[in-house]
């Protein structure tokens, strides 16, 4: 049996969590092990084709309106902090004052005793 030598380059590629907000800070810190997916192929293409399938199946995301890739601990806060602003605000009015997104017409009270 021999060896045989052969020189070849592979590219690496590493894809970084962007993270949330200005500062683009990730939500789990300065660990890289969990902000980063690293690849190699031996063409540019083939790293690039690989690095964003490694990354769509391990729950990354690009924000399209941040413009950003998240690590899936963000796109999990991103996800929470939209909820927390769809939820409706209660206010402590009377039943009896109509609320917003109740029928402006409701049938009037009707008394069968008349």
């Amino acid at each position: 049996m021999a060896i045989k030598e052969t020189a070849e380059t592979w590219v690496r590629i590493d894809l970084f969590c962007d993270g949330l907000g200005e500062e683009g800070t990730c939500v789990l810190g300065s660990s890289d092990e969990l902000q980063r997916i690293s690849d190699v192929a031996p063409t540019p293409e083939g790293a690039r084709t690989a690095i964003l399938n490694r990354a769509v199946k391990s729950y990354w995301r690009i924000d399209p309106k941040l413009q950003r890739w998240l690590c899936p601990e963000c796109v999990r806060a991103r996800d929470a902090a939209k909820q927390a602003e769809d939820v409706p605000v209660t206010t402590d009015s009377p039943a009896s004052v109509p609320q917003k997104g109740q029928a402006a017409l409701e049938e009037p009270f009707c008394n069968a005793l008349e």
